[in-house]
């Protein structure tokens, strides 16, 4: 990576995914100035939802519609994006949380900001009839190892018949495991027995990212199949692979199985680490990812974007031309989507 002495390398801007949302987010992106108010607007009328009301409003039951949930968390991340750029900051690359790979989509250019949100209505809707069809619970275990955490479910999926699976691997101790309802209150007495640090189901309404969700991705795969993907134009991680994007028709095919398959956060930072990233900036609500990511690379710095807003000298360098991007090389100008191409 080309490296120089006059300014750091552009911070890398990750977007968080569904879990991310809280009753009233609204009032953080204030700091975001109007276009908050103003993506807020075209997604109402894009969706129907009521989503400044909802950001303002509405409690932690309607927010974990994961209809209302995912939108709602699109909107902010493409909010504090744009809050960013509008100060000159460009990322020097990009990854997304399950749902923020598709805020990241749009920030690498891939998709603009219609394609964008429409794709994330159609996920939450879908997400949310599979869960309707098959309930099922999601819980986070802390202090088993993902080898032995995976013969864990095996195990309980053999003796219950039932499903549980990993879903996400969010550090090398911290995962998430979905599944139906009683194969996961099983699991989690287990890795409490095998000595768990922590093992609790979570507040969720669904089996996200588990066979359990496969009526889900099948609706994805067909809207993701009437959309063109354009080749990022800066680097793009993904959380299904933990790899950089390279080959976006190969990437369609990673993305229709995103909704089953478990998200790799683990690998996503270390490949944005493996590639010179320094500073990573959480961008969109809540510090989830900022958490997770002073866990997975202490030798970085991490900030939520309500921290990075107030900290300019985190990102004045990027402004002034002169931070390179990862890898080496000129640096990167993002153009706006064709949304913002119109303003």
């Amino acid at each position: 990576m080309m490296e120089t002495t006059a300014s750091p390398a552009a911070p890398v801007f990750v977007f968080p995914g569904q879990g991310s949302q809280y009753p009233g987010m609204g009032r953080d992106l204030a700091a975001c100035g109007p276009v908050a108010r103003e993506l807020a607007a075209r997604a109402e009328t894009a969706t129907g939802l009521a989503v400044w009301e909802l950001m303002h409003r509405a409690d932690a039951a309607a927010l974990a519609d994961p209809e209302v949930a995912q939108v709602l968390v699109f909107v902010a991340g493409a909010a504090h994006w744009r809050a960013f750029t509008e100060r000159g900051c460009r990322p020097a690359a990009v990854a997304g949380h399950s749902l923020g790979e598709y805020t990241a989509l749009l920030a690498a250019g891939c998709l603009d900001w219609e394609q964008a949100l429409s794709l994330v209505h159609t996920r939450g809707k879908a997400m949310a009839r599979a869960a309707r069809r098959t309930p099922g619970a999601m819980a986070a275990i802390v202090g088993i190892p993902a080898e032995r955490l995976e013969q864990m479910c095996r195990q309980v999926a053999d003796r219950s018949g039932q499903t549980v699976v990993i879903a996400n691997h969010n550090t090398h101790r911290q995962l998430v495991v979905s599944g139906h309802a009683e194969a996961v209150e099983l699991l989690i007495a287990q890795a409490r027995d095998a000595g768990a640090l922590r093992a609790r189901r979570l507040p969720v309404g669904g089996a996200y990212h588990s066979p359990l969700m496969e009526p889900a991705e099948r609706e994805m795969a067909s809207a993701l199949d009437r959309v063109r993907l354009r080749p990022p134009r800066l680097p793009l991680v993904s959380s299904v692979t933990g790899r950089q994007v390279t080959d976006i028709d190969a990437y369609r095919d990673v993305l229709r199985g995103q909704i089953t398959a478990p998200v790799r956060w683990d690998r996503c930072v270390a490949a944005l680490l493996e590639h010179g990233a320094r500073t990573f900036i959480e961008t969109g609500p809540g510090r989830v990812l900022t958490g997770l990511g002073r866990e997975l690379a202490r030798q970085a710095k991490h900030h939520s974007a309500q921290q990075a807003l107030r900290m300019p000298d985190l990102w004045r360098p990027a402004r002034q031309g002169t931070a390179p991007p990862l890898g080496g090389g000129r640096p990167e100008t993002t153009p706006f989507s064709t949304m913002e191409a119109r303003r």
